[in-house]
């Protein structure tokens, strides 16, 4: 039986190299930001008539999935992990109430999907911060998972942690950081950072669909995040 598919939402954030950019904290050998460029044009001397382009980008640019080895040394990579991994049930947990900049507790993710969340499923932080991503103190503004709701996380059986904030913000005395990433790459959980539009979803128990390219090699990958609606 086919699979009916009523509506397709993207919740992928968009990659426009005349207004997409990165933060480059300190360790990075380069600065790579997203760039696009020709490298053929359609009316090349000796060409077969097609335009050819080319993108410079890391494979953290945009919305995209974090594999353990991102964080852990020896961990497993984008092509270690069963595409089950990227598609299927997914929940969303409205958090609008801990912005800006508030800590999310296990006290708050239970309210928010303790009666709804089972194992196994891809869990979908919503915020609405990445609407704004890179402005209006976007980083203040968005919330953080104390060491407590990260656990939390762990401990319900997610397989997957999508947010649509900035990560990367950890806990005041943190033990370490990107505590809360690090933690769930320990953990064996694959975080998907930048997703956008979760707004637009009309259910809180929905299908998620984020397939990584088949990278060898590769700590994360870009992906086209989409939730069908049946």
């Amino acid at each position: 039986m086919a699979l009916q598919i009523r509506k397709i939402i993207d919740i992928s954030l968009e990659l426009d190299d005349s207004k997409f950019q990165m933060r480059t904290p300190p360790g990075f050998k380069k600065d790579m930001q997203f760039q696009m460029e020709v490298i053929k044009e359609h009316d090349a001397e000796g060409g077969a008539g097609q335009i050819v382009r080319g993108v410079h980008m890391r494979l953290h640019a945009g919305s995209h999935v974090d594999a353990p080895e991102h964080n852990v040394k020896g961990g497993k990579q984008i092509q270690d992990l069963p595409l089950e991994t990227f598609a299927g049930d997914a929940v969303i947990a409205d958090l609008r109430e801990c912005v800006p900049g508030k800590a999310v507790t296990p006290e708050i993710l239970d309210k928010a999907v303790g009666k709804e969340l089972k194992r196994g499923d891809k869990l979908l932080f919503r915020t609405d911060v990445n609407k704004q991503y890179m402005i209006n103190e976007w980083q203040k503004r968005s919330p953080y998972l104390t060491s407590a709701a990260t656990q939390w996380c762990i401990d319900k059986g997610v397989s997957v942690v999508g947010y649509d904030f900035y990560h990367g913000v950890d806990e005041p005395n943190a033990p370490r950081v990107f505590n809360s990433s690090r933690t769930f790459s320990e953990a064996g959980v694959v975080t998907m950072p930048y997703l956008n539009n979760l707004d637009q979803v009309s259910t809180q128990r929905c299908t998620l669909v984020a397939l990584p390219l088949k990278l060898v090699g590769a700590e994360a990958s870009p992906v086209r995040a989409v939730i069908l609606e049946g």
